[in-house]
């Protein structure tokens, strides 16, 4: 027995000497921005939590001593449970470069990551590991409460796009997609969505009736038309988010324009005047019009051609008497554009009539405004009318058979005599 004691008590201390000798390194301190916090030992109970914010950046801080000579230290930090981790691994991982020590010395590792925006509201850990590549590594662990932002920051642009493209010629119109997310905790209301040319002094806006927490909304509705005589050139488009009354988020974006050929036409050859409606109502599965009004003010008689876009979504178009008219110089001419909503059609849609002539263009953003349609209520006057016709055709008939019945009765009491 005692044999047997001596034995494990020479295994231990055999482990004992190589642990010692295989701890090179030691963890003087870690700050997470500038702050010490003690790590998490009691992972997944929550009770010592580092709260951050979605799209808090973390700074970093590793103190280490080296107890030994030391080769190819490294000092990583993770944070994990992100779903898109694999996509935006540069965010949420951070590797410091390898790097020598000898006993004795202090070297401070700083490293940057990024709470990112699209991380769900959650806790989750933070992993920091020392090591080296010969002696032992080194983890602590810290429990983060991830959060949403502060409410002045709550709103943010996801993503925007330009139709057809983020160039365009001057007298031309153009779309714009706009995503919003709401990355804070609490739910907004009268969220309204800007976008504009501030030096061409354009712009158009939408509104949003609520937007709840963690929602992402897309609104594809903006439609700016940059003006006949604009300087080619690169623009700022900025794309403004505002909210909570007195809060907004702003995104600036780029466009480059283009020089167009109606502002120089007009100076030379007299000016075209094209008169139309913006705004038409129009019932679900009806037709309405639109009056197109040309009016040459130039020396010669024009020809113009009237093109329609963006109804094939939601209905039909047609132009009548056609879509080419010859408009003498001096008269005006009128060219009747029909809009057809579909059956299922609903709300304000938003469209483009084109005139061009030989040498010029002009892209005219309408609207149609879709209300409910009359169909169902005309079936109901339908069928009350057909019902009121049946019980007359009834009735008649029954007075007719009334009438039948009383005449025979009328003959077989009838006598004759000679």
């Amino acid at each position: 027995m005692n044999i047997a004691k001596v034995v494990v008590l020479m295994a231990l201390a055999l482990l004992a000497v190589s642990f010692v000798s295989a701890q090179s390194l030691e963890i003087l301190y870690i700050k997470i921005n500038g702050e010490e916090f003690d790590q998490t030992l009691d992972i997944g109970n929550h009770t010592t939590n580092l709260q951050v914010e979605r799209g808090e950046d973390l700074d970093i801080k590793v103190r280490v001593k080296a107890l030994a000579d030391v080769a190819n230290v490294q000092v990583e930090a993770d944070i994990y449970g992100y779903r898109y981790s694999h996509k935006e691994e540069d965010l949420v991982s951070a590797t410091s470069r390898i790097f020598d020590m000898s006993t004795g010395d202090v070297d401070t590792i700083e490293l940057e990551l990024e709470v990112p925006v699209r991380m769900d509201k959650k806790y989750t850990l933070l992993r920091i590991r020392v090591g080296d590549e010969d002696g032992l590594s080194y983890e602590n662990v810290y429990q983060l409460h991830v959060v949403g932002v502060d409410e002045e920051d709550a709103v943010i642009v996801k993503d925007y796009s330009f139709s057809p493209s983020s160039t365009i010629a001057a007298g031309r119109a153009f779309t714009a997609m706009v995503r919003v997310q709401n990355i804070g905790d609490d739910d907004l209301d009268d969220v309204k969505v800007t976008v504009s040319i501030p030096e061409l002094n354009v712009r158009d806006s939408e509104y949003l009736d609520e937007l709840e927490a963690d929602e992402k909304e897309t609104l594809e509705e903006f439609l700016l038309r940059i003006p006949d005589c604009a300087s080619p050139g690169v623009y700022d488009v900025e794309i403004e988010v505002e909210f909570d009354e007195y809060e907004s988020a702003i995104e600036t974006a780029q466009i480059t324009v283009l020089s167009g050929d109606s502002c120089v036409v007009q100076a030379a050859e007299g000016k075209t005047v094209v008169t139309v409606p913006e705004t038409q109502e129009v019932s679900a599965g009806s037709e309405v019009a639109f009056p197109i009004m040309i009016e040459n003010q130039g020396t010669s008689a024009r020809t113009f051609t009237i093109t329609v876009s963006g109804v094939e979504t939601w209905g039909t178009s047609r132009l009548s008497p056609s879509s080419v008219v010859v408009v003498p110089a001096g008269d005006t001419k009128t060219v009747y554009l029909y809009v057809e909503a579909d059956e299922d059609a609903a709300g304000e849609k938003v469209f483009m009539a084109t005139v061009t002539s030989e040498d010029d263009s002009e892209a005219i953003p309408l609207t149609a405004n879709v209300v409910a349609g009359e169909g169902a209520a005309g079936l109901k006057r339908g069928l009350e009318v057909a019902l009121v016709v049946l019980v007359i055709i009834l009735i008649i008939i029954g007075l007719i058979i009334g009438f039948n019945k009383l005449r025979g009765q009328d003959e077989e009491g009838a006598q004759t005599y000679y």
